[in-house]
């Protein structure tokens, strides 16, 4: 059985216990949950610095695996070409490392003027 559930809310950081509410209530897992935070947090950070914008999130689940799609129409950013700059002891900029290794699948593209980022983890 396959299930899909979308969110829209403004690209701004208070509006991520709206998010993580939404997540918590279509999966349980900690790790998932904190690749969502650190994808939401980054668009709210990064993705409209001279406007407001919003994220759409789509949750798609089937027996196979679970998905989760980050569309924006902020400005273009692939996550899986970005290299960390700031010197190891420093802190920031592991969000996207830590994504990459817990979801066993990270995908982007720009569709449409919209970055479409997509979080993929097996069912175990």
């Amino acid at each position: 059985m396959s299930r899909e559930m979308r969110l829209k809310v403004p690209a701004d950081i208070s509006q991520y216990p709206k998010v993580l509410d939404w997540v918590e209530s279509g999966i349980a897992s900690s790790q998932i949950q904190l690749c969502v935070e650190e994808i939401f947090i980054n668009i709210c950070s990064y993705a409209y610095p001279e406007k407001k914008g919003e994220v759409e999130i789509v949750f798609r689940k089937n027996a196979e695996d679970v998905e989760f799609e980050f569309i924006d129409t902020g400005i273009e950013f692939n996550p899986l070409e970005y290299r960390r700059q700031k010197p190891i002891d420093e802190p920031g900029g592991f969000g996207i490392y830590i994504v990459n290794h817990l979801m066993d699948s990270v995908t982007y593209e720009r569709r449409n003027d919209q970055n479409h980022l997509k979080l993929t983890k097996k069912n175990s």
